[in-house]
């Protein structure tokens, strides 16, 4: 990697796990008291909000499905997606983390374009989940963040953040994917 290098970070959640009104912070649109809703902002470095518990509420009324956690087998299933999705179109998905209730990964070789590429990889998780876990409703909140990291600082940074993950159930990196037993 060099200075010129690119990849994109991206993340989304599980179905339910994180509502608008989280009190650990969220950028999506929150419910005015006049009815309406403030626009979302995504944007690094500015303000995020968090703990609003009526927007949280009205979110949790407004689910069409039940909370997804994922189990370590179902963590498994969706990693081997990804990577099969990466491998076919000839992406690397660098480094990856798929948690009881988010995915991150940081993607190379890929289109300059965050939310066609979460697509695809969302995509794939989710018809492979359903194969396997026909019963299941929704797997995955809809959107998700991507960030365009430029240069070999910003995606080395990205990468070492992804390993790091607390709580992980299974990792990719360099296309391989990994249990992680604990």
């Amino acid at each position: 990697m060099n200075e010129q290098a690119f990849a994109l970070l991206i993340t989304w959640t599980c179905y339910g796990t994180w509502l608008p009104g989280d009190e650990r912070g969220y950028v999506a649109n929150t419910r005015s008291t006049s009815g309406g809703f403030q626009p979302l902002h995504n944007i690094p470095g500015t303000r995020v909000d968090s703990d609003d518990a009526d927007s949280r509420l009205l979110a949790r009324s407004l689910q069409k499905g039940t909370t997804v956690l994922l189990t370590p087998t179902q963590a498994m299933v969706a990693a081997e997606a990804l990577v099969a999705a990466a491998a076919i179109r000839d992406w690397r998905i660098h480094r990856g983390a798929v948690m009881a209730n988010h995915v991150h990964l940081v993607v190379v070789k890929c289109p300059d374009d965050g939310p066609a590429v979460r697509r695809v990889f969302k995509g794939v998780a989710d018809s492979s989940l359903r194969k396997r876990f026909p019963s299941t409703g929704r797997w995955w909140t809809q959107g998700g963040s991507n960030r365009y990291l430029h240069g070999e600082s910003a995606i080395v940074a990205a990468a070492r953040y992804v390993e790091n993950q607390e709580f992980c159930l299974a990792q990719i990196d360099d296309n391989v994917v990994m249990r992680i037993d604990g």
